[in-house]
């Protein structure tokens, strides 16, 4: 259940108000809260990071999955997150992003789904 996949966002400094917009997403939104004080510096925000997987990797995973991305990624070459697929049936796939390219504002994402399952909870 291996997966990559590739993507771009726009980046937003923390500094500065900034409009964020996929590369291939029909809206924008502003981000007023400051990030995490882990993370500095220009961000991909996680409504961004997870719009662009929904749409690149939703489709292949079971209908019902919900992705969760609680962390934004900082808009350096080689960042990564962690965001979690819940499936219907209680169980949980790990996702992997990395920021690959940054060019013009923009970051190249990597998608990787991890090969293992976790078990529901209640399993």
């Amino acid at each position: 259940m291996h997966r990559l996949e590739r993507n771009t966002v726009r980046v937003a400094s923390v500094t500065v108000l900034t409009l964020l917009c996929a590369t291939f997403a029909a809206g924008c939104g502003a981000d007023t809260d400051p990030p995490p004080e882990s993370v500095s510096g220009p961000t991909v925000q996680p409504a961004d990071i997870t719009s662009q997987a929904e749409r690149l990797i939703g489709p292949k995973m079971p209908v019902g999955s919900t992705l969760e991305c609680p962390d934004p990624l900082s808009a350096q070459v080689d960042a990564t997150t962690t965001c979690s697929w819940a499936m219907p049936d209680g169980t949980s796939i790990g996702m992997t992003v990395t920021v690959t390219e940054i060019t013009d504002g923009r970051a190249s994402l990597n998608f990787a789904n991890d090969d293992q399952v976790t078990p529901s909870p209640s399993s």
